[in-house]
């Protein structure tokens, strides 16, 4: 009688069975857990720290702000001009400084006796403050000190901004009667350049004002600032 023969199997046929197996779980888990996985995703991008916001590149040609010293004599193209007392001045910037006679309270401490004198001050003093103002009253100013500035301010190629000359010194400017518009040269009266409404000079009165002129010349400087592109900027 004839013996049946056993069938062997390689050990490569068991790695192939062996990987068709695990093939079929991992597609049989990827199918059952296949809502999770967008989910898991997201929870770990919610985690994940938001990335800085990008800053751009650094600004060049036009938008470059260089620290620059500069030397040379400022061109003025467009004067400074008070256009309210009609007074300009060839010069980077023009000064209106205005002063009143008016009355000032003095007091001893501790409640002590005041007295009350007149002079010339910047500002108006209030009278209102006074411990006896009947008879001391102060009128409001009819001006007030004023900055004006050229138009357009070049050094070089530079256009400036007018905040660098602001320690610049200034000197005096004295106005002639002769610049006056006519309507204005009625309201002011000139002496050694100085400007006097309400009363003169040699006698003034309370609510008499002073207006005297300061100027910062378009001449030689050196300024330091910021270069941007064609413009010489403030710190």
């Amino acid at each position: 009688m004839a013996r049946k023969r056993k069938s062997k199997v390689s050990p490569g046929g068991i790695a192939l069975w062996v990987a068709l197996i695990l093939l079929a779980l991992a597609g049989m888990w990827a199918w059952q857990h296949r809502a999770r996985v967008p989910a898991a995703v997201a929870t770990i991008a919610r985690e994940l720290p938001a990335p800085a916001p990008s800053a751009g590149p650094p600004p060049s040609g036009a938008d470059a702000a260089v620290a620059a010293k500069v030397g040379g004599k400022l061109v003025v193209r467009r004067p400074p001009r008070d256009a309210r007392i009609g007074v300009s001045a060839d010069a980077a910037v023009l000064l209106r400084v205005v002063e009143m006679y008016q009355w000032h309270e003095r007091c001893e401490l501790d409640g002590g006796a005041c007295s009350y004198e007149k002079s010339w001050s910047p500002g108006r003093v209030d009278s209102g403050r006074f411990r006896a103002p009947a008879g001391h009253e102060n009128p409001p100013a009819p001006f007030a000190d004023a900055r004006f500035v050229a138009g357009e301010i070049r050094l070089g190629d530079l256009v400036v901004d007018p905040k660098l000359l602001d320690a610049q010194a200034a000197k005096d400017y004295p106005v002639k009667e002769s610049a006056l518009p006519p309507n204005l040269a009625a309201t002011f009266s000139v002496v050694d350049g100085v400007l006097y409404a309400g009363g003169d000079a040699a006698h003034p009165q309370i609510g008499t004002v002073r207006v005297r002129y300061r100027i910062v010349p378009a001449g030689e400087v050196e300024l330091a600032g910021v270069k941007r592109g064609n413009k010489l900027e403030a710190k």
